[in-house]
């Protein structure tokens, strides 16, 4: 509606009832489109923001283009940028207009489950600053009151509890038998409630997969009859064509990248085995960044690693090193979107400590991705366990729009730079309750063991606060 009236407002008169009516259509067609994706560009540090904007400058263009096709001479280019800023300005008020009410009016949720995934769901809710959701309580399922999260009631008095409390929300865990919970749910039918299972909470409300909540049947998912994945066909169209695309515009800048590294002394290219579609290894292209030698040990990239030489610290830093990958998109060994490829020897050892590695290994790996703009540089195991949990959410929410988010994103990262993006998300599924050492500014425990009552298998991420990303273990 701003966007129709500023329209009207800066038209020539004969056409401001029309230029009004385009750009209502225009941006009530792209807001409702892009509703869909709303959700997983939260999750994005740098679309947080910028989604709005981004919605409003989209359909500025296409009710500028429309304007040109119906020859409304009444608005010229300028005039249409005055459009995108009212829009854009009552979006992002209407957004925060929005934060503000989750804060008054959180919804009101209780656990179903164990003590220790109650503690796990209470702690990274309070870490990433949720607003929308308050964590009242748990329901005791086997006769266990003990644990933090306090017990307001058991599966027997569950009604009771919804009407009292005033429970919107029911989050299932799975350390807890369907069978029961469902005779339970089904005696509350009658009052106002909703029901969610707890991946599906991580999932919608955190942007990853919790590996220590899920198992083997989580992966059904992927089956499913409502599951709906990118074509195969549509994901390598776009692949090629933005393959292409990429190659012809900065093959100047990589052949200046070739000329730097070969002056330092040295082969310009680095190639290395990597594990990709269904465990098979392939050759993966990079430009040396490295000195000569030093890539040859299966050793963990960190950022200000000492091996990087001076150029290789600016290639690092602007990603233009990960060029020549475009060679290998051209070739089918990787897509522009998907799971980061490991090398041989560290995904033989990750899959060995972390159960479910290997189904990342279901699709082609990517230039970059959804783990890859949301936690930077894996650094360690604890570090792969967490994009573990962001990969397999985009193994299971895979889309040619949630790719095109992710590549927005990309470029987005790159120019705010992605370590202080990194630093603005939840950094793991699962945060320790202990305080962190300094100067580390967070201690996250990311749960390694596969069961449903997994918590106690869990490692600890210590993440530094000036760069967020991973440097080592705790214990």
């Amino acid at each position: 509606m701003a966007a129709a009236a500023t329209a009207a407002s800066v038209a020539a008169t004969p056409d401001a009832a029309a230029a009004g009516s385009v750009s209502f259509v225009a941006f009530v067609a792209w807001v409702l489109a892009g509703r869909a994706w709303d959700r997983p560009a939260a999750h994005l540090p740098v679309l947080r923001v910028g989604y709005p904007l981004l919605i409003a400058a989209c359909a500025s263009a296409t009710a500028a283009a429309l304007s040109a096709m119906l020859e409304l001479d009444g608005m010229p280019t300028r005039d249409w940028l005055l459009v995108l800023g009212a829009a854009g300005a009552v979006s992002m008020l209407a957004r925060g207009t929005g934060t503000a009410r989750d804060r008054a009016r959180p919804a009101r949720i209780a656990f179903i489950g164990t003590a220790d995934a109650a503690r796990r769901l209470a702690d990274v809710i309070e870490r990433a600053d949720v607003s929308s959701y308050r964590l009242l309580g748990r329901v005791d399922v086997g006769g266990d009151s003990s644990g933090e999260v306090p017990v307001v009631a058991d599966l027997a008095h569950l009604r009771d509890a919804i009407l009292r409390e005033r429970i919107d929300l029911l989050v299932v865990g799975s350390g807890v038998g369907r069978l029961t919970v469902f005779e339970a749910l089904a005696r509350c039918l009658d009052v106002p409630f909703r029901y969610t299972e707890l991946s599906a909470f991580y999932e919608d409300v955190f942007g990853n997969v919790p590996t220590a909540e899920i198992n083997a049947a989580w992966f059904a998912h992927l089956a499913a009859a409502e599951a709906h994945h990118t074509s195969p066909v549509a994901k390598r169209t776009l692949d090629v064509g933005l393959a292409l695309a990429v190659g012809v515009v900065t093959l100047p800048l990589l052949a200046c990248a070739v000329v730097l590294i070969r002056l330092g002394g040295g082969p310009a290219l680095f190639v290395q085995q990597r594990v990709g579609e269904s465990g098979r290894p392939f050759r993966l292209y990079k430009l040396r960044t490295m000195r000569v030698g030093s890539g040859d040990e299966p050793l963990w990239a960190q950022v200000g690693d000492p091996r990087v030489t001076r150029i290789g610290r600016v290639l690092r830093r602007t990603h233009v090193d990960e060029l020549p990958q475009i060679w290998n998109v051209l070739r089918g060994d990787m897509s522009f979107v998907g799971p980061r490829p490991e090398q041989v020897g560290f995904v033989v050892q990750l899959e060995a400590a972390l159960p479910f590695y290997q189904r990342r290994h279901l699709i082609r790996p990517g230039i970059t991705g959804w783990a890859q703009v949301r936690c930077g540089y894996a650094g360690s195991e604890a570090g792969s366990a967490w994009k573990l949990c962001n990969d397999l959410y985009y193994v299971k929410h895979r889309s040619l729009g949630l790719d095109v988010l992710v590549l927005i994103e990309t470029v987005g990262a790159l120019l705010v730079g992605s370590a202080a993006a990194a630093e603005r998300i939840p950094l793991t599924p699962w945060t320790a309750t202990a305080p962190a050492p300094a100067p580390e500014a967070t201690v996250a425990a990311i749960p390694v063991a596969g069961g449903p009552t997994a918590g106690a298998g869990a490692i600890a991420l210590t993440v530094s606060s000036d760069d967020g990303h991973a440097r080592g273990l705790a214990p």
